[in-house]
């Protein structure tokens, strides 16, 4: 069916409902971010791709929202298709939208598709496996019971939890039911009398039933209604601070992930000097299969974004076979990508100039390098905000007329989503930016700018918040730079820097090349780091 075909069958079963307006939500009964392609209807509706939008269909027009990370994309993506573009914080709010435009509105990310979608997926029923106690560094048992405490602390019988991640962090187990995302579909009932309850595909955990039933878990069917019963939970709050044992996985992971960034880096420049076709999907391929070789590598942690020239503008660029643009000496490369490990999750950005860089695109990266600099070297008291500490990423590039309407920061969980709550850094004032940033998460540190038409420079780091020291002012805290990959020198108008931000650099490409050099066998790799890490 074309899109034009879906509309129209979309309006038929609103004249039958009595609807003036259909919201299609990019949304699960789970409330996930990225979503199982069963529940990926208002993908299939409006042939847009981005991982955040809502549609909206009336009688006689179509829309989308979405946020401004995906307004490139979804302008090239929309086209023809008569449904328009609007732009979340720029455009009408969609509520007031449909205040002033429909009567009879229903919200589903399900019905009609049932109908409608006549190749619709089923759910995925991958096998379920458990981490073990000396990877996550807390049994679920002990897990289990401080949620039990909480139950009876606050006088409640129990709690439905139906978000995935917390899922998996509660009883220690992984899947594969979501690309990217190591979860398995279900929901859990945490009961303060100690009857808990699974519902899931009950073939899912055939492997792990007696695990669970050793921690007083009953299985029963998997039933999407159950999420009318979700509740907020304590449980997003205690995953996002992670324990010394889970601290360590993710230093381990990122030694690997550098060590097959490194990797990249080398083969790519061997490709282009020896006339190599390039491309965007060689990127993501080649980068893919070494990190694969790494010790522990379970998955890339989300789809590689590998955008070059004016693609790299477009933020969260995904390219296609028809999209996919040869990468030739006269450009930049904005690569933005990250895996799973055994012990970790990494999340890491680089920008690189193919060829020699225009004097705009040294000015512009030298910016973001500059505020991503100062926000991973801030100092602040315990209580300091996501939004507070956004500024600091964003002053530089400020003074200079520039910005970026994306977050500056966002959670990583262990083994678990590449986006975890409850805590951002962005400048937007909302629930996520408003509470404090604590010892022990693990936050990004991602500022970028991107030029329509011409290019986008993103640099990102996976940050550890660590205490910084404590005094008769306070408890200070910082942040412990986990991601161990080399800044391009070439892009680095080294004018630019003041003398502190030298140090810094210098400092830490120190550490990339200390650390990194032991575990590079090949004399060409070590050759590389040394002089990609040599100081300025």
């Amino acid at each position: 069916m074309s899109i034009e075909d879906k509309l129209r069958a979309v309006r038929e079963w609103m004249a039958q409902e009595g609807l003036d307006a259909l919201v299609v939500p990019t949304d699960d009964p789970h409330g996930s971010e990225y979503l199982a392609e069963h529940w990926q209807c208002r993908k299939w509706l409006t042939g847009f791709t981005g991982s955040a939008g809502t549609a909206v269909v009336t009688m006689d027009d179509a829309l989308l929202w979405t946020d401004s990370r995906y307004w490139l994309q979804a302008e090239e993506q929309l086209e023809g298709t008569g449904i328009r573009l609007m732009k979340d914080g720029q455009d009408a709010d969609i509520k007031d939208w449909l205040a002033s435009h429909c009567t009879n509105v229903r919200w589903s990310y399900n019905a009609p598709f049932d109908k409608l979608w006549a190749d619709r997926p089923s759910l995925p029923q991958t096998k379920a496996w458990v981490m073990k106690d000396e990877v996550v560094g807390e049994p679920a048992k002990n897990k289990i019971q401080r949620l039990v405490d909480y139950l009876l602390e606050n006088n409640l019988p129990g709690l439905y939890i139906s978000d995935l991640a917390e899922i998996a962090w509660m009883l220690n187990i992984r899947g594969n039911d979501i690309a990217y995302n190591p979860f398995i579909i279900s929901f859990l009932y945490v009961s303060a009398d100690g009857k808990h309850v699974m519902y899931v595909n009950e073939e899912q955990i055939s492997d792990i039933k007696d695990y669970l039933s050793g921690l007083g878990i009953d299985i029963a069917p998997y039933d999407e209604e159950l999420a009318r019963y979700n509740a907020e939970t304590p449980v997003a709050e205690w995953k996002c601070v992670k324990n010394h044992v889970e601290q360590d996985g993710f230093r381990q992971a990122h030694i690997r992930d550098g060590v097959a960034m490194v990797r990249f880096f080398v083969r790519l420049e061997k490709a282009m000097s020896e006339g190599e076709r390039v491309t965007e999907l060689w990127v993501d391929k080649v980068l893919t299969s070494l990190r694969a070789e790494q010790k522990g590598f379970l998955s890339l942690s989300f789809e590689t974004i590998a955008g070059f020239g004016a693609h790299g503008a477009i933020v969260h660029y995904e390219a296609t076979e028809e999209t996919d643009a040869e990468i030739t000496p006269n450009g930049l490369l904005l690569l933005d990508s990250g895996a799973h490990y055994d012990c970790g999750t990494t999340d890491i950005t680089r920008t690189i100039a193919i060829g020699e860089p225009t004097e705009e695109e040294k000015r512009v990266y030298t910016l973001v390098l500059k505020g991503h600099m100062q926000l991973q070297a801030m100092h602040f008291p315990e209580g300091t905000t996501g939004l507070q500490l956004d500024t600091a990423a964003r002053t530089p590039m400020w003074r200079e007329g520039y910005d970026f309407g994306h977050g500056t920061g966002h959670g990583v969980g262990h083994v678990l989503g590449v986006h975890e709550g409850p805590v951002q850094i962005r400048k937007n004032c909302r629930v996520d930016t408003v509470r404090p940033v604590r010892a022990g998460q693990i936050l990004t540190d991602e500022p970028g700018i991107y030029v329509a038409g011409k290019f986008g420079v993103r640099i990102e780091n996976c940050l550890l918040c660590v205490p910084a020291q404590k005094n008769d002012f306070g408890s200070f805290l910082t942040f412990e730079p986990l991601t161990l990959c080399p800044y391009d020198r070439r892009l680095i108008a080294v004018e630019m820097l003041n003398d502190e931000e030298r140090q810094w650099l210098n400092a830490y490409h120190a550490r990339v090349r200390n650390v990194l050099t032991p575990l590079l066998e090949d004399e060409a790799e070590q050759l590389w780091l040394k002089q990609a890490t040599a100081p300025i």
